[in-house]
C-alpha cells in the first residue's frame, strides 16, 4: 500500500507528469536561522534529485556538498512532500517528491561546485516566505511543529 503524501501545485490538465525523487534538509543554526540555497531562480531548500544508483542520504549529502562544500549530518527523517511543477519552458512536468530530513551542517571540507548557488542564513519567518516551493514551506512548519520531539 503506498502512503498518501501531501501533494503541492497545481496539475495541468492533460499533461503527464514524470516523478521526480529527492532529498533535502532543514538545517537550523543556533540562532534559529534556516539555510537555504539561493540560485538565480529562487530560493530552496539544501538538497536535490536522487540518482538512479543513490539511496536518498547519499543523495542528500552530495547535493549538500555541491551546493555548499560541507558535510551534512541527518538528525532524523521530517516527512514526505510533493510538488506539482513545469520546467524548461513548458516541456516537462514533473512531480518532486520530496524526502526531508532534519540535519546539521558539518564542516566544510571542499569549495562548493556550484557557481550560481549560495549559501544564507535567513529567519524563519522570511525563509517561508522566500521559499520558492510550497512542498519545502511544508518541511520548515513540520519541523516547527516537532522540534520538540
Amino acid at each position: 500500500m503506498k502512503m498518501a503524501i501531501p501533494q503541492f501545485g497545481k496539475r495541468v490538465p492533460g499533461k503527464v507528469y514524470v516523478d521526480r525523487p529527492g532529498a533535502y534538509a532543514v538545517i537550523v543554526n543556533e540562532r534559529g536561522d534556516v539555510a537555504l540555497i539561493r540560485v538565480p531562480q529562487g530560493y530552496f531548500l539544501p538538497g536535490g534529485g536522487i540518482d538512479p544508483h543513490e539511496d536518498a542520504l547519499a543523495a542528500l549529502a552530495r547535493e549538500v556538498r555541491e551546493e555548499t562544500g560541507h558535510e551534512v549530518q541527518v538528525v532524523r527523517e521530517l516527512g514526505w512532500a510533493s510538488q506539482l511543477l513545469v520546467v524548461r519552458h513548458d516541456e516537462l512536468h514533473l512531480n518532486k517528491v520530496g524526502r526531508f530530513f532534519v540535519a546539521r551542517l558539518g564542516p566544510k571540507t571542499q569549495a562548493p561546485q556550484e557557481s550560481d548557488h549560495s549559501l544564507e542564513w535567513l529567519p524563519m519567518a522570511e525563509a517561508k516566505k522566500r521559499l520558492r516551493h510550497e512542498f519545502q514551506v511544508w518541511a520548515l512548519a513540520q519541523f516547527e511543529s516537532s522540534a520538540g520531539t
